[in-house]
């Protein structure tokens, strides 16, 4: 950990040349996961050539690599450097009902930089801040991803505590804020149409807004320049109607995150293997 905040503590111009040299062993060196990338790329973007996917895995890495630099940095950032470089263009779509007591569920992706997505929340806007997360299995990665996300005062909230705390602290006007588009168990997914594929998804926020009736917002991100973002939120549901189902709520989700995948593609997380489950499909005697 000291290592990591001694490197955290560089200023981005030196971080960038360190991102560089990342970029370089990621592509060339170990072909990071390249076969995995190359794959869903294909099947994501049927309509393209290879030199574009090419392309767009290229980009990938030099995204990856910032990423894990500016992940770094997250460990001593001060929110006011944070704030000047991710900035929030309709935080009122937001803040309208925070402002009133209502909680809201803010849905993102792995989509440009999610880590400061999380803390650019807690550090510019005055509400408490959930932060829902998959508990990682290696002891120092968990430590250290709770460090970072804990910064500001966001208060993790791993995605198997999230029915009890859900109740336990309906008392306070806060943002629930989760990366939606992980992979879950087959069994306990809702299967949609996603890039062309038969993909599953979590229906958390789904129930736990049906559950609540709090509204539920996409939060996109897009990268501006290197170490430069824009966030926006769109609506997802308002209060949402008990007769509408959990697929219609992650659908409307689904659909934001295609949209913003396919306007900037190589600032989505293509090395995770987001299609490795397969529909059971039961057969009927």
């Amino acid at each position: 950990m000291f290592l990591l905040d001694t490197i955290s503590r560089l200023p981005f111009r030196v971080l960038y040349v360190l991102s560089d040299c990342i970029f370089f062993i990621l592509c060339y060196v170990l072909k990071y996961r390249k076969k995995v990338i190359s794959e869903n790329l294909k099947r994501s973007f049927p309509g393209k050539n290879e030199a574009e996917r090419k392309a767009i895995l290229q980009s990938f890495y030099h995204h990856l690599a910032d990423i894990i630099v500016e992940t770094i940095k997250a460990l001593t950032i001060s929110p006011d450097e944070l704030i000047r470089r991710v900035h929030i263009i309709n935080a009122e779509e937001l803040t309208n009902h925070l402002k009133v007591g209502q909680s809201v569920i803010v849905m993102a992706s792995h989509q440009a930089n999610w880590e400061w997505l999380q803390l650019v929340h807690a550090a510019k806007l005055n509400y408490a801040v959930d932060a829902v997360y998959k508990p990682l299995h290696n002891n120092f990665s968990e430590k250290l991803m709770l460090t970072i996300r804990t910064r500001f005062g966001s208060y993790p909230l791993p995605m198997f505590k999230l029915p009890r705390e859900i109740v336990s602290r309906k008392e306070i006007t806060r943002i629930i804020a989760m990366v939606a588009d992980q992979t879950p168990a087959p069994e306990q997914a809702i299967w949609l149409n996603f890039l062309h594929q038969d993909t599953p998804f979590f229906t958390g926020a789904a129930k736990i807004a049906k559950r609540t009736g709090y509204p539920v917002l996409f939060a996109g991100m897009r990268r501006v320049k290197r170490g430069r973002y824009e966030v926006y939120f769109s609506k997802i549901t308002g209060t949402p109607n008990l007769e509408m189902s959990n697929e219609e709520i992650i659908q409307k989700y689904t659909l934001e995150v295609e949209k913003a995948i396919i306007a900037r593609p190589a600032e989505w997380l293509w090395s995770h293997k987001r299609w490795k489950h397969k529909r059971q499909v039961q057969v009927q005697e």
